[in-house]
């Protein structure tokens, strides 16, 4: 049993110092840091606190019963710190401390609850609870991650730092997570501690990856402005202005070319030129601009100079990242800009 505590001490150790060190790097050392990242920051440093309590269980006679059920009642508060994270990433601005303690009341309840009633009635209610609630969080996250994604690639030719699609692994990561913490909670040992606490560190070191340069933005409503030229699709910009001022002008080496700047050259508005896009050429904002980088600038490139780099073919296409062009040359061509550099090189 003791071998035992000392695996379970050196993990809490670990995890308590991961959490600590970035929230220390993100909080104190990262100058540049966003709202977003100061609030995951905060996180990491409420994790490291959650992981450091921990501690107590390794003391002589305290890995009882009544200790691992405060724990769980404790732990069981840390669902508010994924519900923040995930709607100040598809809601950015939305937390606001109010609403945090609305959020709260819940855990304040069965905290409540428990020291009136310590029974173990009250901690698989509570599990039942944080299940639940869990799962709220889960899809009313991956809804508005939808939305928000359907909003970005609407109005933006770059979005390598605004995309939210690695959500969807996190989110089957958190679910993961989430069944081993109960399991953990309800059925203590120590092989169930490793696990619980192995897994959280990979699901915040997922976040962190793909957090660490992402910038959130507010998603704003669209609201359809009526226009004559909204009910016109015989309408001058059908007729090839937009086309025209994107291919003669070249915006689309504009590397980050939004919907507003590409209506604003236009004297329209960003409504207008969505739907032209949606409705009659069945693409987003995103998808039309790299495709036109795509075959305007990137396959000439690469058939005329197939010793050129790919990372400076993305760049003279006007891309942001070497990932973003190789996703959507191969969309557009079927095949990777090396096969392409392949096919189209003759051989000797």
């Amino acid at each position: 049993m003791e071998e035992n505590m000392n695996i379970s001490a050196f993990l809490i150790g670990v995890s308590t110092a991961f959490f600590a060190f970035f929230a220390i790097h993100i909080l104190f050392w990262r100058k540049d840091r966003t709202r977003f990242q100061t609030v995951l920051g905060f996180i990491m440093a409420v994790w490291a606190v959650w992981n450091l309590k921990d501690l107590v269980i390794t003391f002589p006679d305290m890995y009882r019963k009544e200790v691992l059920d405060w724990i769980m009642i404790i732990d069981g508060w840390s669902a508010l710190t994924y519900t923040v994270f995930v709607f100040e990433t598809v809601m950015p601005g939305w937390v606001t401390w109010r609403k945090l303690a609305y959020l709260s009341l819940p855990f304040v309840a069965f905290t409540l609850l428990y020291i009136i009633e310590p029974q173990r009635w009250v901690i698989y209610a509570y599990a039942a609870f944080l299940w639940f609630y869990a799962w709220a969080i889960v899809i009313i996250g991956f809804v508005k991650m939808k939305r928000y994604l359907s909003y970005v690639r609407k109005n933006y030719s770059n979005i390598d730092d605004i995309d939210v699609s690695w959500l969807k692994p996190v989110f089957l990561f958190a679910i993961i997570s989430q069944l081993a913490w109960l399991f953990t909670s309800l059925f203590a040992t120590v092989t169930t501690d490793i696990v619980y606490y192995v897994s959280a560190m990979l699901l915040w070191l997922m976040v962190l990856h793909y957090c660490w340069n992402f910038r959130p933005i507010v998603v704003e409503k669209e609201i359809e402005r009526p226009q004559v030229l909204h009910r016109n699709p015989s309408s001058a910009i059908v007729e090839g202005v937009l086309e025209r001022m994107v291919e003669e002008q070249q915006l689309f080496l504009v590397k980050n070319l939004t919907l507003t700047d590409l209506a604003a050259a236009m004297g329209t508005n960003r409504t207008y030129v969505s739907n032209y896009l949606s409705q009659v050429r069945g693409q987003t904002f995103y998808d039309y601009i790299n495709q036109i980088r795509i075959e305007k600038k990137s396959v000439p490139l690469l058939r005329e100079h197939p010793e050129y780099t790919l990372d400076y073919v993305a760049n003279e296409s006007g891309f942001a990242s070497i990932s973003t062009f190789r996703r959507a040359f191969l969309k557009l061509t079927g095949k990777t800009p090396r096969q392409f550099i392949a096919a189209a090189t003759p051989e000797p």
